[in-house]
């Protein structure tokens, strides 16, 4: 019995070498085919002993703004630690290009929290005379573009007076423009911008399976003119890509009983909460890297970013290890407007210091 159990840890044992043996092999093939690719990169950057969230902060610069974008237009409150690492996501609406969603992803690592700030794509921003100048400058007709002065809006204006020439921290005046509007209005700095593509939500959801979700009500709509048709059943679901984008676009339709119903943008906005926090929950996890490090080659083809290389997004890998290893919060943040009409256009008006 003795000898059986030796023959067969010998076996084992040889086995074991063998296929260390392969995978030393494989590994070393695999360094020198594949040493400049992203994902090598980004795996190899990821296990440096640096500290992420301190090399993301290490990053940040000065606005600069040449004065202030808004006549003194503060939020009342604060929203977010000043160390906190905020990652502005964006996404455009298919037919407009308006921002149809402005989301802060909050980082906060030494408090192991990670809070989501939707801003209402309806805020009324109240421009500066000096911005207000430059920008008749750059576009004398502009104040018969109605809504112009929606934050959703704002990279429309940035584009026109070519804010900072192009030479901000993010080389794009539409996302420099954007960044500091939320920087002077809510004191949040933008550390990185995620611009997701149009249509790429459904291939991301569809690509980690779909998320599970409690819809809260009948999601019945249809324009042909934007190519959307959303309906979803009330309850516990697992929504795929199609199913997934019309639930955050969700605004109005009909109820079961075939009569009109609005939700309006703030509650939108909650359910786009909703939706993030299941996400992150489901997918953003240990089990899930493989699928992250793959998805990480094919990025291009689904968002732009300021994240530009394998290192920075390394350090956000970072960042999130550490939140998961100790079991982060995941918090929400309501922005507090009420509704206002300015000349005839529909706008929310922020609460204000």
């Amino acid at each position: 019995m003795g000898k059986r159990k030796k023959s067969n840890t010998n076996r084992l044992l040889v086995l074991v070498i063998v296929l260390a043996a392969v995978l030393a092999g494989v590994i070393c093939l695999y360094i020198n085919v594949v040493k400049d690719d992203p994902v090598f990169q980004f795996v190899k950057h990821l296990f440096s002993p640096d500290n992420g969230a301190d090399t993301i902060r290490s990053r940040r610069t000065a606005s600069d703004k040449p004065y202030d974008l808004t006549d003194n237009q503060r939020y009342y409150k604060e929203l977010v630690n000043k160390n906190s690492i905020n990652v502005l996501i964006i996404g455009p609406d298919e037919t407009s290009g308006s921002y149809d969603t402005l989301m802060i992803v909050s980082l906060d690592d030494r408090n192991n929290t990670v809070k989501l700030i939707n801003i209402p794509r309806d805020i009324y921003i109240d421009y500066s005379n000096e911005f207000k100048n430059d920008l008749k400058k750059a576009w004398p007709k502009y104040a018969s573009s109605k809504g112009i002065y929606k934050i959703n809006a704002s990279h429309v204006l940035g584009k026109r007076v070519d804010y900072k020439n192009g030479e901000g921290r993010f080389k794009n005046p539409e996302y420099d423009f954007t960044a500091d509007i939320i920087e002077e209005v809510f004191n949040v700095y933008i550390d990185d911008i995620v611009f997701i593509k149009p249509s790429s939500l459904r291939k991301i959801v569809d690509y980690f399976g779909g998320v599970e979700i409690d819809v809260p009500y009948l999601m019945k709509y249809s324009d042909p003119v934007q190519n959307l048709k959303i309906d979803i059943k009330k309850g516990l679901q697992t929504l795929g890509g199609k199913d997934a984008e019309g639930f955050v676009r969700y605004r109005q339709g009909v109820d079961e009983k075939g009569k009109y119903k609005s939700i309006g943008d703030i509650e939108r906005k909650k359910n786009q909460v909703a939706f993030v926090k299941a996400f992150i929950s489901q997918h953003l996890n240990i089990k899930n890297l493989g699928k992250i490090i793959t998805i990480f080659n094919d990025l291009n083809s689904y968002i732009d970013s300021s994240v530009s290389n394998p290192e920075q997004a390394s350090d956000y890998g970072k960042v999130a290890e550490k939140l998961y290893r100790n079991k982060f919060i995941q918090e929400s943040e309501e922005i507090e407007c009420k509704s206002v009409d300015i000349e005839g256009i529909y706008y929310l008006e922020l609460r204000r210091n």
